[in-house]
């Protein structure tokens, strides 16, 4: 059973070209879901069914709007191993 608790599992570091950073927190629950089964959450869509189980899209907006020198995908402290099947970046442009 996909366990719904808000806690932080996975996320993603923003460093910005000027050095300043800013982390996005993931939580279980809030943002994404077990894929074994589809599970609705509130802050993600569920995309389409793979074999049964569930890919989902969410989407994180940087706050600022100054250039990225770089993403890093961050792992929670437990023992959960989330799946990232795809990342995309978009230009401010």
């Amino acid at each position: 059973m996909a366990s719904v608790d808000g806690d932080f599992r996975w996320g993603r570091k923003v460093q910005y070209a000027d050095s300043q950073a800013e982390d996005h927190e993931l939580k279980n629950g809030i943002h994404f879901a077990d894929y074994i089964r589809r599970v609705d959450v509130p802050e993600s869509q569920f995309a389409f069914g793979l074999r049964g189980q569930q890919i989902r899209f969410l989407s994180v907006v940087p706050n600022r709007r100054e250039r990225i020198a770089t993403i890093e995908l961050l792992k929670g402290p437990d023992d959960s191993a989330p799946i990232v099947m795809a990342a995309t970046v978009e230009t401010g442009d």
